[in-house]
């Protein structure tokens, strides 16, 4: 079953609100893990924290400069994500603060 656009948008909002997919599939269980899981359009942050653990663990076992420096750059990138995802999300929890708070 193809997920519809809506959902789809609404999946990838979680995702970047912090969800792990997994939670994410037992919101939408019409759908199975592996369809949400290839449709969005990016990793939780547990699966971003995964990647970067492995990418550092392959970092000492490369033979070469070359190699070392694109699984660091990797590794950059992923980091780069989770730092803008979490300062997103802290300006979000800001501006739910000051709704809670009546304005202030």
């Amino acid at each position: 079953m193809a997920i519809s656009k809506a959902e789809l948008e609404a999946m990838n909002d979680l995702l970047g609100k912090g969800k792990k997919i997994s939670d994410i599939a037992k919101k939408y269980p019409q759908y199975e893990y592996g369809e949400i899981y290839w449709a969005v359009n990016d990793y939780s942050f547990l699966g971003k924290k995964r990647t970067i653990t492995n990418r550092l663990k392959r970092l000492v076992k490369e033979k070469t400069t070359e190699q070392r420096e694109k699984t660091a750059a990797e590794a950059q990138e992923l980091l780069d994500e989770l730092y803008h995802q979490l300062k997103r999300n802290s300006a979000m929890l800001i501006e739910i603060d000051k709704v809670l708070r009546g304005g202030r």
